[in-house]
Protein backbone atom coordinates (compact mmCIF):
# COMPACT_ATOMS: atom_id res chain seq x y z
CA UNK A 1 0.00 0.00 0.00
CA UNK A 2 1.30 3.20 -0.92
CA UNK A 3 2.04 5.89 1.78
CA UNK A 4 -1.37 7.65 2.24
CA UNK A 5 0.99 11.56 1.80
CA UNK A 6 2.40 10.87 -1.35
CA UNK A 7 0.03 11.25 -4.27
CA UNK A 8 2.57 10.38 -6.75
CA UNK A 9 2.29 6.80 -6.19
CA UNK A 10 0.16 4.32 -7.43
CA UNK A 11 -3.66 4.32 -5.45
CA UNK A 12 -3.57 1.06 -3.39
CA UNK A 13 -5.96 -1.54 -3.72
CA UNK A 14 -9.18 -1.01 -1.40
CA UNK A 15 -8.95 -3.76 1.72
CA UNK A 16 -11.87 -7.33 1.35
CA UNK A 17 -13.28 -5.76 4.64
CA UNK A 18 -15.41 -2.63 3.40
CA UNK A 19 -18.28 -0.78 4.80
CA UNK A 20 -21.13 1.13 3.55
CA UNK A 21 -21.69 5.04 2.55
CA UNK A 22 -24.60 5.95 4.27
CA UNK A 23 -26.21 9.20 3.40
CA UNK A 24 -28.76 11.35 5.91
CA UNK A 25 -28.99 13.72 2.89
CA UNK A 26 -32.01 14.36 1.28
CA UNK A 27 -33.41 13.23 -2.31
CA UNK A 28 -35.86 14.81 -4.47
CA UNK A 29 -37.17 14.97 -7.86
CA UNK A 30 -35.70 17.36 -10.57
CA UNK A 31 -38.33 18.54 -13.19
CA UNK A 32 -35.81 20.00 -16.21
CA UNK A 33 -36.87 22.62 -18.81
CA UNK A 34 -35.19 23.86 -21.30
CA UNK A 35 -36.51 27.17 -22.58
CA UNK A 36 -35.23 29.49 -25.29
CA UNK A 37 -35.44 32.58 -22.91
CA UNK A 38 -36.32 32.91 -18.97
CA UNK A 39 -40.06 34.55 -18.69
CA UNK A 40 -40.61 37.69 -17.31
CA UNK A 41 -43.37 37.94 -14.14
CA UNK A 42 -46.87 37.52 -15.70
CA UNK A 43 -44.94 36.45 -19.10
CA UNK A 44 -44.68 33.11 -21.37
CA UNK A 45 -42.34 30.82 -22.82
CA UNK A 46 -42.39 27.43 -24.42
CA UNK A 47 -40.41 24.79 -23.14
CA UNK A 48 -38.89 22.78 -25.89
CA UNK A 49 -37.30 20.07 -24.10
CA UNK A 50 -38.04 18.56 -20.80
CA UNK A 51 -37.80 15.73 -18.70
CA UNK A 52 -37.50 14.13 -15.44
CA UNK A 53 -34.69 13.24 -13.08
CA UNK A 54 -33.47 12.85 -9.77
CA UNK A 55 -31.63 14.96 -7.63
CA UNK A 56 -30.27 16.00 -4.11
CA UNK A 57 -28.06 13.09 -2.43
CA UNK A 58 -29.03 10.85 -5.22
CA UNK A 59 -26.17 11.55 -7.56
CA UNK A 60 -23.44 11.18 -4.49
CA UNK A 61 -25.27 7.72 -3.91
CA UNK A 62 -24.90 6.97 -7.05
CA UNK A 63 -21.03 7.84 -7.58
CA UNK A 64 -20.58 5.71 -4.63
CA UNK A 65 -22.60 2.80 -5.95
CA UNK A 66 -20.32 2.83 -9.37
CA UNK A 67 -17.28 2.84 -7.54
CA UNK A 68 -17.99 -0.24 -6.00
CA UNK A 69 -19.28 0.47 -2.08
CA UNK A 70 -22.66 -0.69 -0.64
CA UNK A 71 -24.86 2.62 -0.72
CA UNK A 72 -27.57 3.42 1.92
CA UNK A 73 -30.27 6.40 1.59
CA UNK A 74 -31.06 7.34 5.36
CA UNK A 75 -32.94 10.17 4.14
CA UNK A 76 -36.81 10.13 4.09
CA UNK A 77 -38.63 8.78 1.17
CA UNK A 78 -42.40 10.55 0.51
CA UNK A 79 -45.41 8.63 -1.11
CA UNK A 80 -46.91 9.42 -3.73
CA UNK A 81 -45.32 10.52 -7.82
CA UNK A 82 -42.38 11.41 -6.98
CA UNK A 83 -41.73 8.99 -4.21
CA UNK A 84 -42.32 6.65 -6.57
CA UNK A 85 -39.81 7.86 -9.21
CA UNK A 86 -37.03 8.37 -6.46
CA UNK A 87 -37.72 4.84 -5.49
CA UNK A 88 -37.18 3.30 -8.93
CA UNK A 89 -34.01 5.51 -9.39
CA UNK A 90 -32.68 4.25 -6.29
CA UNK A 91 -32.98 0.61 -7.32
CA UNK A 92 -31.79 1.05 -10.90
CA UNK A 93 -28.72 2.54 -9.10
CA UNK A 94 -28.18 -0.29 -6.42
CA UNK A 95 -28.76 2.28 -3.77
CA UNK A 96 -30.77 0.73 -0.59
CA UNK A 97 -33.14 2.78 1.21
CA UNK A 98 -32.58 2.58 5.00
CA UNK A 99 -34.41 5.43 5.74
CA UNK A 100 -38.52 6.25 6.66
CA UNK A 101 -41.03 6.12 4.27
CA UNK A 102 -43.43 8.61 4.89
CA UNK A 103 -47.11 7.42 3.87
CA UNK A 104 -48.83 10.75 4.57
CA UNK A 105 -46.53 13.06 2.34
CA UNK A 106 -45.15 13.14 -1.33
CA UNK A 107 -41.13 13.93 -1.80
CA UNK A 108 -40.54 16.97 -2.64
CA UNK A 109 -39.25 18.30 -6.23
CA UNK A 110 -37.50 21.20 -7.91
CA UNK A 111 -38.20 22.25 -11.25
CA UNK A 112 -35.36 23.71 -13.44
CA UNK A 113 -35.25 25.84 -16.07
CA UNK A 114 -32.38 26.07 -18.39
CA UNK A 115 -31.90 28.66 -21.66
CA UNK A 116 -28.97 26.83 -22.36
CA UNK A 117 -26.77 29.39 -20.59
CA UNK A 118 -24.00 28.36 -17.51
CA UNK A 119 -26.51 29.24 -15.22
CA UNK A 120 -30.54 27.52 -14.53
CA UNK A 121 -33.11 29.03 -12.36
CA UNK A 122 -34.62 27.35 -9.45
CA UNK A 123 -37.86 26.11 -8.13
CA UNK A 124 -38.04 24.55 -5.32
CA UNK A 125 -41.34 22.76 -2.94
CA UNK A 126 -40.03 20.58 -0.10
CA UNK A 127 -41.70 17.14 0.57
CA UNK A 128 -41.11 14.41 3.17
CA UNK A 129 -37.44 14.66 2.94
CA UNK A 130 -37.21 18.13 4.63
CA UNK A 131 -40.01 17.41 7.52
CA UNK A 132 -38.09 14.94 9.20
CA UNK A 133 -38.66 15.07 13.34
CA UNK A 134 -35.88 14.85 15.62
CA UNK A 135 -35.83 10.76 15.82
CA UNK A 136 -36.09 10.48 12.17
CA UNK A 137 -32.62 9.10 12.20
CA UNK A 138 -32.97 6.92 15.44
CA UNK A 139 -32.54 3.58 13.63
CA UNK A 140 -29.51 4.17 11.41
CA UNK A 141 -26.10 2.90 14.14
CA UNK A 142 -22.97 2.98 11.87
CA UNK A 143 -20.99 -0.09 11.95
CA UNK A 144 -17.48 0.12 11.98
CA UNK A 145 -15.44 1.07 8.46
CA UNK A 146 -18.91 3.02 7.01
CA UNK A 147 -19.09 6.04 5.72
CA UNK A 148 -21.90 8.64 7.16
CA UNK A 149 -22.10 11.46 4.34
CA UNK A 150 -23.92 14.38 5.95
CA UNK A 151 -25.12 17.47 3.37
CA UNK A 152 -24.97 20.90 4.04
CA UNK A 153 -28.38 21.41 2.05
CA UNK A 154 -30.09 19.09 5.22
CA UNK A 155 -29.22 21.46 7.74
CA UNK A 156 -31.44 24.08 6.42
CA UNK A 157 -34.57 22.88 6.52
CA UNK A 158 -36.81 20.61 9.85
CA UNK A 159 -34.61 17.67 9.27
CA UNK A 160 -31.41 19.28 10.59
CA UNK A 161 -33.02 18.68 13.62
CA UNK A 162 -33.03 14.87 13.03
CA UNK A 163 -29.31 15.57 12.16
CA UNK A 164 -28.46 17.53 15.16
CA UNK A 165 -30.22 14.46 17.39
CA UNK A 166 -27.89 11.89 15.65
CA UNK A 167 -24.94 13.71 15.85
CA UNK A 168 -25.14 14.35 19.91
CA UNK A 169 -26.69 10.51 20.29
CA UNK A 170 -23.48 9.25 18.63
CA UNK A 171 -21.05 11.62 20.00
CA UNK A 172 -22.79 11.47 23.87
CA UNK A 173 -19.88 10.73 25.59
CA UNK A 174 -18.65 14.36 25.63
CA UNK A 175 -21.11 15.49 27.80
CA UNK A 176 -19.51 14.14 30.53
CA UNK A 177 -16.26 16.54 29.89
CA UNK A 178 -16.09 20.47 29.92
CA UNK A 179 -15.11 22.42 27.44
CA UNK A 180 -12.51 23.49 29.08
CA UNK A 181 -11.17 20.43 29.17
CA UNK A 182 -11.61 19.31 25.84
CA UNK A 183 -10.17 22.80 24.69
CA UNK A 184 -13.43 23.66 22.47
CA UNK A 185 -14.64 26.63 22.61
CA UNK A 186 -18.31 27.89 22.26
CA UNK A 187 -19.35 29.65 19.05
CA UNK A 188 -22.21 31.89 20.95
CA UNK A 189 -20.55 35.43 20.15
CA UNK A 190 -18.03 34.09 17.73
CA UNK A 191 -15.18 32.51 17.89
CA UNK A 192 -12.74 32.43 20.28
CA UNK A 193 -9.24 33.55 20.59
CA UNK A 194 -8.03 29.95 19.88
CA UNK A 195 -11.01 29.08 17.28
CA UNK A 196 -13.11 26.21 17.49
CA UNK A 197 -11.54 23.39 19.02
CA UNK A 198 -8.47 25.61 19.53
CA UNK A 199 -6.22 23.86 21.96
CA UNK A 200 -6.80 19.61 21.66
CA UNK A 201 -6.60 17.51 18.95
CA UNK A 202 -10.16 15.97 19.82
CA UNK A 203 -11.05 13.33 17.34
CA UNK A 204 -9.69 13.32 13.81
CA UNK A 205 -12.71 11.48 12.04
CA UNK A 206 -9.94 9.64 10.62
CA UNK A 207 -11.78 6.05 11.27
CA UNK A 208 -9.10 4.82 13.71
CA UNK A 209 -10.88 2.08 15.67
CA UNK A 210 -11.04 2.35 19.28
CA UNK A 211 -10.49 -0.34 22.18
CA UNK A 212 -14.20 0.25 22.81
CA UNK A 213 -17.22 -1.45 22.26
CA UNK A 214 -18.97 1.40 21.22
CA UNK A 215 -18.70 3.60 18.08
CA UNK A 216 -17.05 6.47 19.72
CA UNK A 217 -14.36 6.45 22.53
CA UNK A 218 -13.63 9.15 25.11
CA UNK A 219 -10.62 10.89 23.11
CA UNK A 220 -14.16 11.86 20.26
CA UNK A 221 -13.05 9.02 17.98
CA UNK A 222 -15.21 6.79 16.01
CA UNK A 223 -15.07 3.31 15.02
CA UNK A 224 -16.40 4.63 11.48
CA UNK A 225 -16.04 8.04 9.35
CA UNK A 226 -18.08 10.87 8.46
CA UNK A 227 -17.75 13.00 5.89
CA UNK A 228 -19.27 16.29 5.56
CA UNK A 229 -20.31 18.33 2.42
CA UNK A 230 -20.89 21.98 3.46
CA UNK A 231 -22.55 24.72 0.80
CA UNK A 232 -22.62 28.17 0.88
CA UNK A 233 -25.82 28.08 2.56
CA UNK A 234 -25.49 26.41 5.33
CA UNK A 235 -22.57 28.43 6.34
CA UNK A 236 -24.57 31.41 6.17
CA UNK A 237 -27.32 30.52 7.89
CA UNK A 238 -27.53 27.60 10.03
CA UNK A 239 -27.80 27.96 13.27
CA UNK A 240 -24.73 28.57 16.06
CA UNK A 241 -25.37 25.24 18.21
CA UNK A 242 -25.75 23.11 15.00
CA UNK A 243 -22.76 24.42 13.75
CA UNK A 244 -20.67 23.74 16.98
CA UNK A 245 -22.13 20.40 17.16
CA UNK A 246 -21.03 19.75 13.64
CA UNK A 247 -17.36 21.07 13.88
CA UNK A 248 -17.03 19.16 17.49
CA UNK A 249 -17.69 15.98 15.71
CA UNK A 250 -14.55 16.17 13.87
CA UNK A 251 -15.85 14.74 10.16
CA UNK A 252 -13.71 15.12 7.01
CA UNK A 253 -14.90 18.05 5.78
CA UNK A 254 -15.27 18.05 1.64
CA UNK A 255 -15.84 21.31 -0.25
CA UNK A 256 -14.82 23.44 -3.36
CA UNK A 257 -12.61 26.25 -3.19
CA UNK A 258 -15.13 29.06 -2.55
CA UNK A 259 -16.93 27.16 0.25
CA UNK A 260 -13.96 26.81 1.66
CA UNK A 261 -13.17 30.71 1.91
CA UNK A 262 -17.25 31.03 3.62
CA UNK A 263 -16.31 28.22 6.10
CA UNK A 264 -13.50 30.17 6.88
CA UNK A 265 -15.33 33.72 7.13
CA UNK A 266 -18.22 32.04 9.20
CA UNK A 267 -15.19 30.36 11.58
CA UNK A 268 -12.97 33.49 11.81
CA UNK A 269 -9.82 32.17 10.01
CA UNK A 270 -7.69 35.02 9.29
CA UNK A 271 -7.57 34.14 5.21
CA UNK A 272 -5.96 36.80 3.37
CA UNK A 273 -8.54 38.94 1.59
CA UNK A 274 -8.58 39.90 -1.54
CA UNK A 275 -8.36 36.73 -2.72
CA UNK A 276 -4.33 36.51 -4.27
CA UNK A 277 -4.07 36.53 -7.92
CA UNK A 278 -1.14 35.60 -10.09
CA UNK A 279 -0.20 37.43 -13.33
CA UNK A 280 -2.13 34.72 -14.72
CA UNK A 281 -5.51 34.44 -13.34
CA UNK A 282 -4.16 31.56 -11.36
CA UNK A 283 -5.79 31.52 -7.42
CA UNK A 284 -3.92 28.09 -6.39
CA UNK A 285 -0.92 29.98 -4.89
CA UNK A 286 -3.75 30.65 -1.77
CA UNK A 287 -4.64 27.42 -1.60
CA UNK A 288 -1.83 26.16 1.34
CA UNK A 289 -2.68 29.12 3.53
CA UNK A 290 -6.37 28.37 3.04
CA UNK A 291 -6.27 24.73 3.57
CA UNK A 292 -3.87 25.45 6.68
CA UNK A 293 -6.15 28.18 8.55
CA UNK A 294 -8.86 26.73 7.64
CA UNK A 295 -8.08 23.70 8.91
CA UNK A 296 -6.43 24.27 12.23
CA UNK A 297 -9.96 25.83 12.90
CA UNK A 298 -11.66 22.68 12.10
CA UNK A 299 -9.46 20.73 13.43
CA UNK A 300 -10.02 17.88 11.12
CA UNK A 301 -9.49 16.21 7.71
CA UNK A 302 -9.76 19.01 5.33
CA UNK A 303 -10.32 18.39 1.54
CA UNK A 304 -10.88 21.46 -0.81
CA UNK A 305 -12.18 20.33 -4.86
CA UNK A 306 -10.29 22.74 -6.99
CA UNK A 307 -11.41 21.51 -10.43
CA UNK A 308 -9.25 20.05 -13.31
CA UNK A 309 -6.11 21.53 -11.13
CA UNK A 310 -7.20 18.66 -8.26
CA UNK A 311 -8.02 18.89 -4.98
CA UNK A 312 -6.05 19.70 -1.56
CA UNK A 313 -5.92 18.09 1.53
CA UNK A 314 -5.21 18.41 5.38
CA UNK A 315 -5.08 16.13 7.77
CA UNK A 316 -4.28 17.21 11.85
CA UNK A 317 -2.05 13.92 12.39
CA UNK A 318 0.25 15.97 9.48
CA UNK A 319 -0.64 19.37 10.25
CA UNK A 320 3.25 20.46 10.52
CA UNK A 321 3.81 18.90 6.99
CA UNK A 322 1.25 21.31 5.52
CA UNK A 323 -1.33 20.74 2.70
CA UNK A 324 -1.33 18.09 0.35
CA UNK A 325 -1.82 18.43 -3.22
CA UNK A 326 -3.26 16.28 -5.06
CA UNK A 327 -3.37 16.49 -8.83
CA UNK A 328 -6.05 16.42 -11.24
CA UNK A 329 -6.10 15.10 -14.91
CA UNK A 330 -6.32 17.07 -18.41
CA UNK A 331 -9.67 16.42 -19.86
CA UNK A 332 -12.30 17.60 -22.10
CA UNK A 333 -15.06 18.25 -20.21
CA UNK A 334 -18.71 18.28 -21.51
CA UNK A 335 -20.56 19.52 -18.13
CA UNK A 336 -18.11 21.25 -15.66
CA UNK A 337 -21.18 21.81 -12.79
CA UNK A 338 -21.99 18.83 -10.26
CA UNK A 339 -19.27 17.42 -10.34
CA UNK A 340 -18.71 17.77 -6.69
CA UNK A 341 -21.24 14.97 -6.13
CA UNK A 342 -19.44 12.10 -7.89
CA UNK A 343 -16.13 13.62 -6.60
CA UNK A 344 -17.51 13.44 -2.41
CA UNK A 345 -19.64 10.00 -3.48
CA UNK A 346 -16.51 8.90 -5.01
CA UNK A 347 -14.16 9.63 -1.94
CA UNK A 348 -16.93 8.07 0.59
CA UNK A 349 -16.44 4.91 -1.24
CA UNK A 350 -12.77 4.54 -1.39
CA UNK A 351 -12.84 5.32 2.73
CA UNK A 352 -15.69 2.51 2.82
CA UNK A 353 -13.35 0.39 1.07
CA UNK A 354 -10.13 0.78 3.48
CA UNK A 355 -8.25 3.20 1.07
CA UNK A 356 -6.39 6.29 3.18
CA UNK A 357 -7.38 9.89 2.64
CA UNK A 358 -5.12 11.31 0.08
CA UNK A 359 -5.49 8.00 -1.73
CA UNK A 360 -8.70 8.40 -1.76
CA UNK A 361 -8.84 12.10 -3.21
CA UNK A 362 -6.36 10.32 -5.70
CA UNK A 363 -9.38 8.06 -7.25
CA UNK A 364 -12.03 10.35 -6.65
CA UNK A 365 -10.20 13.50 -8.72
CA UNK A 366 -10.05 10.63 -11.89
CA UNK A 367 -13.44 9.83 -11.47
CA UNK A 368 -14.26 13.30 -11.48
CA UNK A 369 -12.49 13.97 -14.47
CA UNK A 370 -13.84 11.36 -16.32
CA UNK A 371 -17.67 12.73 -15.19
CA UNK A 372 -17.14 15.46 -16.66
CA UNK A 373 -16.63 14.26 -20.15
CA UNK A 374 -19.65 12.39 -19.71
CA UNK A 375 -23.08 14.45 -19.93
CA UNK A 376 -25.71 12.47 -18.23
CA UNK A 377 -28.40 11.55 -20.50
CA UNK A 378 -31.34 14.46 -18.82
CA UNK A 379 -31.60 18.00 -20.04
CA UNK A 380 -29.64 19.05 -16.77
CA UNK A 381 -26.45 17.26 -18.61
CA UNK A 382 -25.03 16.38 -14.91
CA UNK A 383 -21.75 14.67 -15.16
CA UNK A 384 -21.51 10.77 -15.26
CA UNK A 385 -19.55 8.94 -12.61
CA UNK A 386 -17.61 5.92 -13.98
CA UNK A 387 -16.75 2.41 -12.65
CA UNK A 388 -13.85 2.06 -9.69
CA UNK A 389 -11.55 0.63 -12.22
CA UNK A 390 -11.70 3.33 -14.72
CA UNK A 391 -11.28 5.94 -11.83
CA UNK A 392 -8.73 3.37 -10.77
CA UNK A 393 -7.19 3.04 -14.47
CA UNK A 394 -7.11 7.13 -14.89
CA UNK A 395 -5.58 7.44 -10.95
CA UNK A 396 -2.36 5.42 -11.61
CA UNK A 397 -1.78 7.07 -15.13
CA UNK A 398 0.84 10.28 -15.74
CA UNK A 399 -0.45 13.45 -13.26
CA UNK A 400 -0.85 16.35 -14.63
Amino acid sequence: MSHPTNPSHPAPQPNETTGSVISLSEIFVTINMGVNAMPHPGGYVLADRNDIGVGGGFAMLKAASRMGAAAEHAGIVGNGVWGSIIREAMTTEGITHTGLDRLDEDSGFRVMLSDGGRRKTMIATFGAEAHGNPDAFDMIRPESHDVVHISGNTLTNRTASAVYAFLRREDEHWHDYPNEALGLGLMGDGVGDSGIGGGSDGGTGTGTDTDTDTDTGATGRRRYQMVFNPTGALMQHVNESLLETLVLDRPIWSCNKQEARIIAHRLGAPITEPEPITVNGNTDAAMPELCAMVGEILKAPLVVRTGAAGAWVWEPERAESGPVHVPGHAVKAVHMQSAGSCHTGALCAMLARGVPLVDAVRVANAASALAVERAGGNLGGEPECPSYEEALSLANRELR
